[in-house]
């Protein structure tokens, strides 16, 4: 708390009596002090302060100094816990009884899917006919002959004839229409 009073003091921030009075008491904010001016220097390049050797040895120094946190546990740690020693204890039949339940349901859908497919192309294969498979079916010969349902009566193309020119005369009537307008 006193080092980020200390901090907005040098910024002009939080300038008060009595912090100046603590300030001159207190060695070791007065050592703050001289880091923090010392810093803001360097980072406004006011000075040609060189850092020099010793420097890398402070910090290293320093960060040995830092108490180490760990946040996460190790898998080690995780492994011994008696929370995870009874997840496993009670997962461990399950997950067998998964596997082996998913075996079974691809061995009876891959049996059954087999056995539809051999059951069609058994079905369309004649096994035990005697006739000739070309007297079976009703054979019609080769004409040139079509369907008398789709054969058009002469009526019919008349009508159909006199649509179409309605419609052509129609057309040209419009187009006729629009450029006059333009």
């Amino acid at each position: 708390m006193q080092k980020e009073l200390l901090s907005a003091y040098v910024d002009g921030e939080h300038v008060s009596n009595e912090f100046t009075a603590k300030l001159c008491q207190d060695a070791e904010l007065q050592a703050s002090w001289r880091n923090f001016h010392a810093i803001r220097s360097v980072m406004r390049e006011e000075t040609s302060v060189f850092l020099g050797a010793d420097f890398s040895a402070k910090m290293e120094a320093l960060i040995d100094a830092e108490p180490t946190v760990i946040s996460q546990p190790t898998p080690e740690a995780v492994e011994q816990l008696p929370f995870v020693q009874k997840l496993k204890a009670m997962f461990a039949p399950l997950t067998q009884v998964a596997v082996a339940a998913a075996v079974c349901l691809v061995a009876v859908l891959g049996v059954q899917t087999y056995n539809a497919y051999q059951a069609d192309k058994a079905a369309d294969l004649p096994v035990l006919q005697t006739t000739p498979i070309l007297l079976q079916s009703a054979q019609q010969p080769v004409s040139y002959n079509a369907p008398v349902k789709d054969v058009a009566s002469p009526e019919k193309l008349e009508q159909k004839n006199k649509r179409m020119g309605a419609m052509l005369q129609h057309y040209e009537m419009q187009r006729k229409a629009e450029e006059a307008q333009k």
